[in-house]
C-alpha cells in the first residue's frame, strides 16, 4: 500500500500518552490525550512539495502495551489510501515489518507528546513528533525524513479533534 504521508516508519511516530501515575500508588489512568479522531486542517498546515495530500484523517487507540494508529485521506492525485500501524512507545529499537532492515524507536516526552526515530543500519532516515495541545483540541504532527522516492522532506500537520 503507497503511503502519501510519509513512509510507513514515519506514520509509526505519530503520537502522545501518559497515565498519570504516581509509582506505588494504584490510581485509574488518566484517558490519553491523544485517543480518538483527528482531521488535517490544511490551512493550518505547512506541507512538502512533494506531499500535497488532500486530506487526512487518524484515529488512535490504546491498549496496555501498543498504541493503534489508522490513517484515511486522499493522496495528492486523488486516490483513497488508508492503514493501520501499530506503535510501541516504551522506547526499545523495533524492526518495522512493513520495512526491511529498518527499526524504529518511540517514546513518550510528557504527557501529550511522543517521538519516534527511524533508522536503517544505524542512520537515523526519519524523525517525528506528535503532540496534543493542553486543551486536548489541536494535535500538531512535525514529521522529516526520507520519502519512498529518496527525496528529504519536512512538515507540520495541524490536526483538529473530531
Amino acid at each position: 500500500m503507497r503511503k502519501f504521508l510519509a513512509p510507513p516508519i514515519l506514520l509509526m511516530a505519530v503520537v502522545s500518552l501518559a497515565f498519570g501515575q504516581t509509582p506505588g500508588v494504584e490510581t485509574k489512568p488518566k484517558r490519553n490525550p491523544l485517543v480518538g479522531k483527528w482531521k488535517a486542517n490544511l490551512s493550518k498546515s505547512q506541507r512538502d512539495p512533494n506531499h500535497q495530500f488532500q486530506s487526512l484523517a487518524l484515529r488512535f487507540e490504546i491498549s496496555d502495551d501498543e498504541l493503534l494508529l489508522t490513517f484515511t485521506g486522499i493522496s495528492m492525485s486523488g486516490k483513497e489510501e488508508s492503514g493501520v500501524q501499530k506503535i510501541h512507545p516504551d522506547g526499545k529499537e523495533r524492526p518495522v515489518a512493513e520495512a526491511q532492515g529498518i527499526v524504529e524507536v518511540s517514546r513518550w516526552v510528557g504527557s501529550h507528546t511522543l517521538e519516534s526515530v527511524a533508522k536503517k543500519d544505524g542512520t537515523v532516515i526519519g524523525a517525528s513528533r506528535y503532540e496534543v495541545s493542553s486543551d486536548g483540541k489541536t494535535l500538531t504532527s512535525k514529521v522529516k525524513g526520507t520519502d519512498a522516492k529518496g527525496r528529504q522532506f519536512e512538515q507540520v500537520i495541524v490536526f483538529d479533534r473530531e
